[in-house]
């Protein structure tokens, strides 16, 4: 007779198979083709040292990281006061808010790009209402830049950001902040003092979500940024289907994951240190 633990693993092993074949053994043969070289025979490194030459893939590096955090960042800023606002809302009105809080969510990313697309374009909303108050006297040219990634990303991940914050405000005492004014202390000392330590939790969680879905977001760095504004993963594509490099794209593809591992690393170990200040 198998123990209880034997026939629980004998019953994942089937799903632990599909999975290894359809999804881990393609991306470790993928990944290892970053070693090789139609012109090398056996191991080389012939690929990271032309990234390591190319101009084009530097830039691309360092506007990947530059574009995650600025998005990571503005998702902080505008996520507090909306998770604050709509824990203080009524139920009624919580009821209509988080619909449109998850309502992007349900939305393609494509649909989105191009809604943006909409209106950052010469003739869209933002240049008419620049050009009607008088701001600019010709349209500003916002399209296939990297403000226009970081403008789509951060409306996309917003809404993680949020609902990070959420789940760990909504736990703590309401009458903590009251009194905390009641004892002298003004708004702005109770946002950092009380409002910051109890979000903690969330406030890992939702930049872990953000800055590592922004790291690796591909179709609203494409239709945003174009070839002006290349990150690694339009890079990845590039080398795939325009060029026909498949070891350079494996090659930048390992760096990503290098990348995504070594920030994953760093917010457990920054988390750590920060919980432990507040214990």
């Amino acid at each position: 007779m198998l123990s209880a633990t034997q026939r629980n693993w004998a019953l994942s092993l089937p799903a632990f198979v599909i999975v290894g074949l359809l999804a881990v053994v393609p991306a470790v043969m993928m990944l290892a083709s970053a070693f090789t070289s139609p012109d090398i025979e056996g191991f080389t490194l012939a690929n990271f040292e032309k990234l390591w030459n190319s101009k084009l893939a530097f830039q691309a590096f360092w506007r990947t990281i530059r574009v995650a955090i600025i998005v990571t960042l503005i998702t902080i800023v505008l996520g507090y006061p909306l998770a604050i606002g709509f824990l203080r809302a009524g139920p009624r009105m919580q009821s209509i808010l988080l619909p449109m809080l998850v309502f992007p969510l349900m939305v393609s990313v494509v649909v989105r790009a191009y809604g943006w697309i909409v209106v950052l374009s010469p003739s869209g909303i933002f240049n008419q209402v620049l050009l009607g108050l008088g701001i600019v006297a010709s349209p500003v040219d916002l399209l296939y830049s990297e403000t226009a990634v970081i403008l789509g990303e951060s409306q996309l991940l917003l809404p993680y950001m949020v609902l990070s914050l959420m789940a760990s405000l909504q736990k703590a005492e309401s009458n903590l902040e009251e009194a905390s004014m009641s004892l002298g202390a003004n708004p702005v000392t109770t946002f950092f003092r009380i409002v910051i330590p109890i979000s903690v939790p969330g406030l890992l969680t939702g930049t872990l979500l953000v800055f590592a879905l922004a790291l690796t977001a591909f179709a609203t760095p494409l239709l945003l940024g174009g070839g002006r504004a290349p990150l690694l993963t339009t890079l990845i594509y590039s080398f795939a289907f325009t060029t026909f490099d498949w070891s350079a794209a494996a090659a930048v593809g390992l760096v990503l994951v290098i990348l995504a591992l070594a920030f994953v690393w760093l917010q457990r170990w920054v988390g750590q240190k920060v919980m432990k200040s507040y214990e």
